[in-house]
């Protein structure tokens, strides 16, 4: 586990797929990100790569040919290097390994930098294209956070406010959970940009919300002193997950560069929704902000 602090923040990262698994407000040590407990979840906040969701089949298709992959990918289950590191920030990287290669045939580096600042915690992640070939991928964050712990309140105490709005907040069909349908659909219980969350409404699988105009997400409850904030202007989606029928006590706000697979044969990732594909020797940068209340 590697330990980043400043004044006001204190956050630990495994190197086991550069997880973030805590984050605390030092000022009376308020724990925001989900404990792992595996009644519920065995996760903390996971990245996704180099897809998002469970494949159809457990499989998926460059042009004629198809190869295995298993829910979310594979890089939260291989460790990453520390290549850079101070009091307040740190680097992880990741490459290709022999078994990454038979599920997904190309050389990769997948960077990713934390740092703590007076507001919060700022990731950055760049996906470079070490191969010869064009690389389709897809690079998410899964970030569980605490609600609804001790005299805290209730779940459904928690909104989720989004913006800007400009048009009535939408998500994708689900269905069968976890994949995509095809439609987009209104969304229960919408109080113009604000969403209420209950139980109810995430039993039915993920929210991945079709407002592509959002660009900052607030989960916060009138009974809770602590609130999160969420920069999410490089990334196109916003979904929302809690283990279904489980009542859990967190609620995972995940942006996604990339969708779930739509329900139906295994898709061809050149062509598939919401992918990226970069050229040989390109890479993408991706930035997001999380400010703690």
């Amino acid at each position: 586990m590697i330990t980043i602090e400043n004044n006001q923040f204190k956050a630990g990262i495994a190197e086991r797929g550069a997880e973030l698994q805590s984050l605390v407000n030092k000022s009376d040590n308020y724990e925001y990100i989900w404990n792992g407990d595996k009644a519920f979840w065995k996760r903390h906040a996971p990245i996704l790569f180099p897809t998002i969701g469970k494949s159809n089949e457990d499989q998926y298709r460059l042009g004629e040919k198809t190869f295995p992959m298993g829910q979310h990918g594979f890089a939260r289950d291989y460790d990453f290097d520390v290549s850079d590191q101070s009091d307040s920030a740190v680097t992880f990287t990741q490459h290709q390994n022999a078994e990454t290669l038979k599920k997904f045939p190309f050389k990769y580096t997948l960077a990713v930098t934390y740092m703590l600042n007076k507001d919060g915690l700022s990731i950055h992640y760049t996906v470079t294209n070490d191969d010869k070939n064009s690389m389709p991928f897809a690079l998410g964050f899964h970030p569980a956070f605490n609600v609804a712990l001790k005299a805290d309140g209730s779940f459904d105490d928690y909104d989720l406010t989004v913006e800007p709005l400009n048009s009535p907040l939408q998500r994708f069909g689900i269905g069968p959970v976890p994949f995509r349908n095809g439609d987009v659909e209104d969304i229960p219980g919408v109080e113009g940009n604000k969403l209420p969350l209950t139980h109810e409404l995430l039993d039915g699988g993920l929210v991945i919300l079709a407002n592509s105009e959002i660009m900052k997400a607030t989960l916060s409850s009138p009974h809770h002193d602590h609130s999160v904030t969420l920069d999410i202007n490089d990334f196109p989606y916003l979904t929302i997950w809690s283990p279904e029928h489980k009542k859990a006590p967190f609620i995972a706000v995940e942006p996604f560069d990339g969708l779930p697979d739509q329900a139906g044969e295994p898709s061809d990732w050149y062509t598939k929704l919401g992918n990226t594909t970069l050229s040989a020797g390109a890479n993408k940068q991706l930035a997001l902000k999380i400010a703690l209340n």
